[in-house]
């Protein structure tokens, strides 16, 4: 089996200090404290996996391409491509922190000044787009965010400004900024869909040999593993490690499949098939295009069809999520 050395993906975006720029803000329009924001934007900067060349997202936040054109337009007046995006740190900074500054402001409402419970589905949101985050990966990584978030509060807020409360927003808000990702191209896929991408890659899997060099019923390489792992549940593992714990196993390949599928499913307009296509042949080669022919092609389809097969079994047993990919997004 070749490498499945992955290139971690995203799902994520924000960062930074905002800017009055946004093209929606109303002059007279009452937000959340400026460090509440900040702390927001290093909390998921911090939670963000590493920021490398050709892993399909941009900036420190891991921005997916697809809503880039969008916000930036929206938030610094300008509509800057990817490659713009990822060079200008100063532009990148600014409209995901517009963003931020808006979720967070429509959470702190809907949750009548809750800080924590704010902070917790506006994490949320930037992962999956809903605020459904209870569990597996979704709810690890949304903990994690909240622990940066309230670790990042406690050193910039003094204890009396902590206990004030954010003031409501002008009524006169268009309301379909209180969700960016409807006008995005990005795709939210369902729990029942990632687990049965994780349940479909592990039946494909070659048999867990010892001595084999990789590790887990996933078949996953060593050298991959730490990152991953402190990516995914806050705790850098060893192969020996993760090999021995099947649940943090799980959520550990859980957590990067979500962020891919959301990445295919972008890429191929909501797609299922051609998504779940490309997540096999980024899982066995580190691209999701070129396995067209070969083994790589061959496995490929063998992961297709157990996928097809968990879905069915999946959807014959309870209700179809509202959140399958229809043509939009969040994450983060």
């Amino acid at each position: 089996m070749s490498s499945k050395l992955i290139r971690q993906a995203r799902h994520l975006l924000f960062g930074g200090l905002m800017v009055s720029v946004g093209l929606w803000a109303m002059p007279a329009q009452a937000q959340v404290s400026d460090a509440k924001v900040n702390a927001m934007l290093e909390a998921l900067r911090q939670a963000a996996p590493p920021n490398k060349p050709n892993d399909g997202m941009f900036s420190q936040w891991q921005v997916l391409p697809g809503i880039i054109p969008s916000w930036t337009k929206q938030c610094v007046g300008r509509e800057l491509t990817p490659a713009q995006f990822e060079s200008d740190a100063s532009a990148a900074r600014n409209t995901v922190a517009c963003i931020v500054r808006r979720e967070l402001d429509k959470q702190f409402r809907a949750t009548r000044n809750n800080e924590t419970a704010s902070a917790r589905n506006v994490a949320c949101w930037w992962m999956t787009g809903t605020t459904a985050c209870n569990s597996g990966a979704t709810a690890t990584y949304v903990q994690r965010v909240v622990g940066f978030y309230q670790q990042q509060a406690g050193r910039s807020n003094p204890p009396a400004q902590r206990s004030s409360s954010p003031q409501r927003q002008s009524s006169t808000q268009p309301s379909q900024q209180s969700t960016a990702q409807s006008s995005s191209s990005i795709a939210l896929v369902s729990d029942n869909q990632v687990a049965a991408m994780v349940e479909a890659l592990r039946q494909a899997a070659p048999p867990n040999r010892p001595n084999d060099g990789m590790f887990s019923q996933w078949q996953v390489l060593p050298n991959i593993i730490p990152s991953w792992s402190k990516q995914c549940i806050g705790q850098e593992l060893t192969p020996a490690q993760f090999e021995a714990d099947a649940t943090a196993a799980r959520t550990v390949v859980s957590c990067i499949m979500q962020r891919e599928l959301n990445r295919q499913y972008s890429a191929n307009n909501n797609n299922e098939t051609a998504a779940v296509r490309g997540t096999a042949c980024w899982w066995m080669t580190g691209n999701a295009t070129g396995c067209s022919s070969g083994a790589t092609s061959s496995y490929v389809e063998k992961v297709v069809g157990f996928y097809q097969q968990q879905a069915q079994d999946s959807s014959s047993s309870q209700p179809q999520s509202s959140t399958t990919p229809t043509s939009r997004l969040s994450e983060l």
